[in-house]
Protein backbone atom coordinates (compact mmCIF):
# COMPACT_ATOMS: atom_id res chain seq x y z
CA UNK A 1 0.00 0.00 0.00
CA UNK A 2 1.45 3.49 -1.39
CA UNK A 3 1.24 5.99 1.84
CA UNK A 4 0.76 9.50 0.91
CA UNK A 5 2.20 12.35 2.72
CA UNK A 6 2.35 16.25 1.92
CA UNK A 7 5.56 17.66 2.78
CA UNK A 8 8.89 19.00 1.25
CA UNK A 9 10.90 15.52 0.30
CA UNK A 10 13.32 14.17 2.62
CA UNK A 11 16.15 13.63 -0.08
CA UNK A 12 16.03 16.27 -2.62
CA UNK A 13 14.29 18.86 -0.55
CA UNK A 14 13.09 20.53 -3.95
CA UNK A 15 9.50 18.84 -4.27
CA UNK A 16 6.66 17.83 -2.59
CA UNK A 17 6.84 14.63 -1.02
CA UNK A 18 4.30 12.32 -2.13
CA UNK A 19 5.03 8.81 -0.67
CA UNK A 20 6.80 7.32 1.71
CA UNK A 21 9.59 4.72 1.50
CA UNK A 22 8.71 1.33 3.09
CA UNK A 23 12.03 0.33 4.05
CA UNK A 24 13.02 3.59 6.18
CA UNK A 25 10.13 5.51 6.40
CA UNK A 26 11.32 8.97 4.48
CA UNK A 27 8.60 10.94 2.73
CA UNK A 28 9.96 11.52 -0.61
CA UNK A 29 9.10 13.16 -4.05
CA UNK A 30 8.13 10.84 -7.00
CA UNK A 31 11.55 11.89 -8.73
CA UNK A 32 13.17 10.19 -5.54
CA UNK A 33 10.92 7.25 -5.28
CA UNK A 34 10.19 4.10 -7.42
CA UNK A 35 6.54 3.04 -6.90
CA UNK A 36 7.33 -0.38 -8.38
CA UNK A 37 9.30 -1.10 -5.59
CA UNK A 38 7.88 1.48 -2.91
CA UNK A 39 11.19 2.03 -2.15
CA UNK A 40 13.11 5.27 -2.08
CA UNK A 41 16.74 6.15 -4.12
CA UNK A 42 18.47 5.74 -0.73
CA UNK A 43 16.99 2.44 -0.30
CA UNK A 44 17.23 1.39 -3.65
CA UNK A 45 21.14 0.02 -4.98
CA UNK A 46 23.20 2.89 -6.51
CA UNK A 47 23.39 0.70 -9.14
CA UNK A 48 19.79 -0.01 -10.17
CA UNK A 49 19.35 4.23 -9.20
CA UNK A 50 21.99 4.68 -11.80
CA UNK A 51 20.54 2.07 -14.52
CA UNK A 52 16.81 2.93 -13.95
CA UNK A 53 16.67 7.31 -12.83
CA UNK A 54 14.55 8.65 -15.41
CA UNK A 55 14.40 5.70 -18.22
CA UNK A 56 11.24 3.61 -18.62
CA UNK A 57 11.88 -0.13 -18.60
CA UNK A 58 10.43 -2.68 -19.68
CA UNK A 59 9.83 -4.05 -16.05
CA UNK A 60 8.20 -7.20 -17.09
CA UNK A 61 11.09 -8.45 -18.97
CA UNK A 62 13.44 -6.42 -16.30
CA UNK A 63 12.48 -8.35 -12.93
CA UNK A 64 11.35 -11.53 -14.95
CA UNK A 65 7.80 -11.46 -13.70
CA UNK A 66 4.56 -12.16 -15.06
CA UNK A 67 1.37 -9.72 -14.46
CA UNK A 68 -1.39 -10.96 -12.77
CA UNK A 69 -4.45 -8.53 -13.36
Amino acid sequence: MLLKVSNVCEICRKRKASFTCIKCGKKVCSSCYFNILGLCTNCVSSKVVAEWKGKRKDLRKLLDIEWIE
